[in-house]
């Protein structure tokens, strides 16, 4: 176990994207469907009884191609990360009903530093955006993660 998280870790420091912030640009295709950033609680479970949380953790998402692409940004996965990172998460499946989105999608691969990073392929993710909120859980290879934001 301790082998896997400490892949985790090193995969997950890898990882790095541009922020949300005003200023910088982000990796989402530029198109009229982007929508302003989130801001959360992110909760990473370690698998050995302990979780990781980490506030103020910023979410972007796009509708492109008939999916919600999303991006999470500056978001470290456990304490003894080195670096905070960012991560995009493309093709996600979506129901819209009266402007709000529910989200579903198994099996998609997350992407970073121009590549996909397939041992921590997203499953049983589920989701809802609202106009004010924002909500995901998934597992991220074997860990689990939610994330609650709002605007």
């Amino acid at each position: 176990m301790n082998k896997i998280k400490n892949l985790f870790l090193l995969v997950a420091a890898a990882l790095t994207f541009a922020a949300c912030e005003n200023g910088h640009e982000n990796n989402l295709p530029n198109n009229p469907n982007h929508k302003e950033c989130y801001e959360g609680k992110m909760v990473v479970d370690q698998n050995d009884g302990s979780f990781y949380e980490q506030n103020s953790v910023e979410v972007d998402y796009e509708i492109y191609d008939g999916k919600i692409n999303f991006a999470m940004y500056k978001v470290k996965f456990a304490s003894g990360m080195p670096l905070k990172l960012d991560m995009v998460v493309e093709g996600v499946d979506f129901e819209e009903n009266n402007g709000v989105y529910t989200l579903s999608a198994d099996g998609v691969v997350p992407y970073a530093m121009g590549g996909p990073f397939e041992q921590f392929t997203i499953t049983q993710l589920t989701g809802e955006i609202t106009e004010t909120t924002m909500t995901l859980d998934f597992l991220c290879g074997e860990y689990p993660v939610t994330y609650s934001g709002s605007k």
